[in-house]
């Protein structure tokens, strides 16, 4: 019955909408809903609990939630469900949107538990922008209530006079903490989330290449251009921590736009960095026969430590996808895991461990020593229950595995 009043719902919107057609290009309202018993499968095959959005007629809650795609001058109908204990709004990041319609609680509206709620606004500006729950926006984002809106102008160009390109990639950096998703009790403030897991697209290491997120169909984040083309790269962070972006030189990277608005002059980058909200759209144009990464880091924010890196392939589309070749799959598995006394470590192709450390959710080693074998068992029963990395170290080769105790 909640579907179907659902759907009876949005269509109503649309049908109105479509009455005054004739002025003005309307936009159908996407089926959306809001979910939290959602899965998120990790690199190592975890599965970590997620809220979030998706589609009705897909039936699945995903994080970051779905790409919504629009053209400059459409008028827009955002309609949702929420089919969920706690009350969500859908905040239009960036967007130049009136109050009543901004998904911000106390001067818009919130959506109950059982109830639909519905946006109207007019995509005046191209650009790259976002969208997320902002009731109790510290936990409710975290756990993966957001995704990415993408505002196309007419023409194949960024904007009014701007360059034109061969397609968009969007990539939209996000991040977790474990040990707060596997038990979300109460709201964290900022400072005291520390995040351990770190994704472009919902993805993270060798699913980059790969997918295997628990989508079905999904496939991995490999982007191709043909020669002497420009690929726009749609760049935004709903991430805990500082994105830092290399670009190589060879794709001649040049950013034309900053929060949804060109900037006055174009510049040229090599690395960048993107903190929680930004939004930048940069053109590369890949060499002939091109086959190479972005990375991707992640720093904390609070002591400018560095976290983590991800992997995007960008490739010449004329190229056979062949085995990548900028990074090593991570050769290291933990189990059990999550574990209550002891772990077993094993680097799977038989390098030895050598040097190693347990890392905490603040940074902090709490353990470490060494060993020639290529597996060891860990006492870790003297740890507090929460999400650990432990990093073995074999000569110039780094290798990382996250656990829970």
């Amino acid at each position: 019955m909640r579907l179907y009043i659902a759907i009876l719902f949005v269509a109503s919107l649309f049908c109105l909408n479509a009455f005054n057609s004739i002025a003005q290009t309307f936009s159908p309202p996407p089926l959306f809903f809001a979910g939290m018993d959602g899965i998120l499968i990790s690199d190592d095959g975890m599965d970590i609990p997620i809220w979030g959005y998706g589609l009705l007629s897909d039936g699945y809650i995903t994080a970051p939630g779905p790409l919504l795609e629009y053209e400059t001058g459409d008028e827009v109908n955002l309609a949702f469900v929420n089919n969920s204990p706690e009350s969500h709004t859908i905040h239009l990041h960036g967007l130049d949107v009136d109050q009543a319609n901004d998904g911000v609680p106390t001067t818009s509206f919130l959506v109950i538990m059982d109830e639909i709620g519905a946006y109207s606004f007019t995509a005046s500006e191209p650009g790259t922008f976002l969208y997320h729950c902002h009731v109790t926006t510290t936990l409710h984002l975290t756990m993966g209530m957001y995704g990415m809106i993408l505002v196309r102008h007419p023409g194949g160009v960024l904007f009014e006079g701007g360059p034109s390109y061969y397609s968009d990639a969007p990539l939209l950096f996000s991040d977790l903490e474990i040990a707060t998703n596997l038990d979300p009790v109460q709201s964290y403030p900022f400072h005291d989330i520390r995040p351990d897991y770190f994704m472009v697209n919902g993805r993270s290491g060798s699913q980059l290449e790969t997918g295997s997120t628990g989508i079905p169909g999904e496939s991995g984040t490999i982007i191709s251009c043909p020669n002497g083309e420009s690929i726009a790269l749609r760049l935004g962070s709903m991430a805990y921590t500082l994105t830092k972006i290399i670009i190589p030189p060879e794709l001649e990277g040049m950013c034309y736009m900053s929060d949804g608005r060109p900037v006055p002059t174009p510049f040229g980058v090599e690395e960048i960095d993107i903190y929680p909200g930004e939004r930048f759209t940069i053109l590369i144009s890949p060499e002939a026969e091109y086959d190479g990464s972005i990375e991707v880091q992640s720093w904390d924010m609070v002591n400018s430590e560095y976290l983590n890196s991800n992997f995007v392939r960008i490739r010449d589309a004329a190229l056979n996808i062949g085995t990548p070749h900028i990074q090593s799959p991570l050769s290291l598995s933990i189990s059990p895991n999550p574990s209550s006394n002891f772990i077993t470590v094993n680097t799977n192709d038989a390098r030895s461990i050598e040097d190693w450390a347990i890392y905490n959710a603040s940074g902090k080693i709490v353990l470490e020593g060494q060993t020639d074998l290529h597996l060891m068992r860990v006492d870790i029963s003297s740890l507090e229950s929460g999400s650990y990395i432990l990093e073995s170290i074999n000569g110039q080769n780094h290798y990382r595995a996250r656990f829970i105790r």
